[in-house]
């Protein structure tokens, strides 16, 4: 079967990639990046003609391509997450191409309750990507009605593993002694690995025959126990400073200000409410209905992360 995969050179869609050519899939990657492979096609998602050559004669499509900031122009995010999403769905319809669509579980918002969310519970995105990427899944959804072709929607909560851009933030503030809690630390997070997340997208086309939505996760912690986890593997000592959470979301309201002013925030809204809400994701029927299993645990996920983390060059390390 031949595959196309919007982003395949970045973070998730580096192990989709990788997870459909270990099965047999033959697999090209539509890219801004200028890069001197054969099975890369330089494009934008955004230019209708650019996805109209990228996907001559596939099968499929794995559509990973997005801006994901917790931050940044509304404009910004609709013009790649709404306009180029319309552009791979108008595409697809027209040659009847199934897509798997990489979302995001941030289009629940942040309940905070320890009810677990499922597929169909109420949406509240809280910041203009998630709120981009809740239309983009909109969009691809009308147009397989109303065309006949399969969309598949696959939403991930915080991913961690090598190659996160969080991962660096979280073990260069614990190393440094930085790290400070939201509250008391005990809230609960959903977290899963990219290469789960590889493996559920890989399942949602094997085995969602109708298209469907479904959510993927492998595992959820406190993060108290995430930080303290890591602590233990980098041999530094364990956190013990924590703010309120009102005070953090001024904080991190103060944040985004800063960065209308071009510096890199240390925290955000987004970033208080993931470290400091509680929410349970269910991927209940991801594992009934594809199959799916979680090969990453807390211990799996970082060690692979603290093995990635001291791999870095040091300047690389900072924040």
């Amino acid at each position: 079967m031949n595959i196309l995969v919007t982003g395949g050179t970045g973070f998730i869609g580096s192990y989709l990639v990788d997870e459909l050519v270990s099965h047999g899939y033959n697999v090209k990657i539509l890219s801004r990046r200028n890069l001197n492979e054969p099975n890369i096609i330089r494009g934008d998602i955004t230019n209708i003609r650019s996805v109209e050559k990228a996907a001559k004669d596939v099968d499929a499509v794995f559509h990973n391509a997005a801006l994901a900031s917790d931050r940044g122009k509304r404009s910004s995010f609709y013009r790649v997450n709404v306009t180029g999403t319309e552009n791979i769905a108008k595409v697809c319809a027209k040659r009847k191409i199934s897509v798997v669509h990489t979302s995001t579980a941030g289009v629940y918002g942040y309940p905070d309750s320890l009810e677990p969310v499922k597929e169909g519970s109420p949406k509240n995105p809280m910041n203009a990507y998630q709120k981009s990427k809740l239309e983009g899944e909109k969009i691809l959804q009308r147009y397989g009605r109303e065309y006949g072709f399969r969309v598949s929607i696959v939403r991930p909560p915080l991913v961690l593993g090598a190659g996160a851009y969080a991962v660096k933030f979280i073990i260069s503030s614990i190393e440094n002694g930085k790290f400070v809690y939201v509250g008391s630390g005990n809230t609960f997070v959903p977290i899963v690995h990219p290469r789960d997340v590889a493996k559920c997208l890989r399942l949602a086309l094997e085995g969602d025959k109708e298209g469907d939505v479904f959510n993927v996760v492998s595992f959820s912690c406190r993060i108290r126990e995430l930080v303290e986890k890591i602590a233990e593997s980098m041999h530094v000592e364990k956190p013990r400073k924590s703010v309120p959470y009102g005070l953090a979301y001024v904080a991190g309201l103060f944040g985004e200000f800063t960065a209308l002013l071009g510096r890199e925030p240390k925290l955000t809204r987004f970033r208080v409410k993931t470290l400091g809400t509680n929410r349970i994701i269910s991927y209940e029927k991801a594992r009934v209905k594809l199959g799916f299993e979680p090969e990453f645990d807390l211990d799996k996920t970082v060690e692979d992360m603290v093995r990635w983390y001291k791999s870095l060059p040091e300047d690389e390390k900072k924040i």
